[in-house]
């Protein structure tokens, strides 16, 4: 707008001062005309602008050449590992053989079948001897025979339980050996198979007692054999047909032989003795009856360190018994004392 002023006031001016006033008219006439054009906006062009060097392209780093593949190391064959031989389960048997100078003249697996032969073996028994096999399907193995010939042709020998008796899966054999005779002896031996042949784990000797079952007491896998201990025979006036006997529990240990593990069954030693408390208590039992069954009372459960206990049930149920079992206790302590089972040692 200012722009505009100025130019309008410099026409008047000329106007003025020019002489001629047609020509002046013309000239205002073409002016007026410019600053109508004058008024419309001009566009400025842009400044040129410097034109800036083209972007480098980014030139390509060389690519390396793909590695070559490595070659995993060969790898070793394992040479087939043999297959282990499966051990079969033994299959237990007994055989008797009797012997003339060294030479087998009959056998049987029971001493019933060599009976025939007993009135020769008499007259003549050095000549003669008695061979106890035992085999496991596999390979047998001897046992002693803790008795001099005929005494040996006497004995009932056989294989009296077939159990797993250290949870190997594999049975274990007692062969029993009963002397024969009115009140002895039981003998047993507890024989063992695997790769390495039959082994002889124990051997005991159980007097007037014996094994009487096997089974787990206890609930651990194990198997525990029940037997019946013999140590308060010959006591006192008692006869051995009132004798009491008690509870005798094996355990197969470490070194897989037969250890007392009796202790740790009271349960088992308090069932037992329930029937000598029984015996206290009927009134038809008589003074000796008594006086055993009181024994047997008193050495149960002490056997279990309860002996007090034992005193106890036996001045409820038999106060005039209490005073012999206390005549005795000394020695019947030193009784239970005894280390069972025995151990069989082979007649020379």
């Amino acid at each position: 707008m200012t722009r505009r002023c100025a130019l309008l006031l410099l026409v008047f001016i000329l106007f003025a001062c020019v002489p001629g006033r047609s020509e002046a008219d013309s000239t205002v006439t073409r002016l007026a005309d410019d600053l109508a054009t004058a008024t419309e906006p001009i566009e400025t062009p842009p400044p040129a602008s410097t034109p800036s060097p083209p972007a480098a392209t980014p030139t390509a780093a060389p690519t390396a050449p793909p590695p070559a593949p490595t070659q995993s190391p060969p790898t070793p064959t394992v040479a087939p590992s043999p297959t282990a031989t499966v051990l079969p389960a033994p299959r237990w048997s007994l055989l008797l053989q009797l012997l003339r100078d060294g030479q087998v003249i009959a056998e049987g697996a029971t001493s019933h079948e060599l009976a025939s032969y007993e009135p020769e073996v008499g007259r003549e028994p050095d000549r003669y001897a008695l061979r106890v096999l035992v085999s496991d399907g596999l390979e047998s193995t001897e046992l002693p025979v803790n008795d001099p010939m005929p005494f040996a042709l006497f004995h009932f020998i056989g294989i009296g339980y077939v159990h797993d008796l250290d949870g190997d899966w594999r049975d274990e054999a007692i062969v029993h050996d009963f002397t024969g005779g009115a009140h002895c002896c039981s003998n047993y031996y507890i024989l063992a198979s695997d790769a390495s042949g039959i082994t002889t784990l124990d051997a005991i000797a159980l007097g007037n007692g014996g094994i009487q079952g096997i089974g787990d007491l206890d609930g651990d896998g194990t198997a525990e054999i029940l037997a019946v201990d013999d140590r308060l025979l010959m006591f006192g006036e008692i006869p051995l047909a009132l004798a009491p006997y008690l509870p005798l529990v094996l355990c197969l240990v470490g070194d897989r032989t037969l250890e007392d593990c009796t202790t740790r069954f009271p349960v088992v030693v308090e069932q037992s003795a329930t029937h000598y408390e029984d015996m206290l208590s009927h009134p038809e039992s008589d003074e000796i009856v008594r006086q055993a069954a009181a024994i047997g009372v008193y050495a149960h459960y002490a056997r279990i360190g309860r002996a007090q206990e034992g005193l106890q049930r036996i001045a409820s149920r038999c106060p005039q018994c209490l005073q012999f079992v206390e005549q005795h206790r000394a020695e019947i302590d030193e009784r239970l004392r005894e280390e069972r089972p025995l151990r069989l040692t082979a007649s020379p």
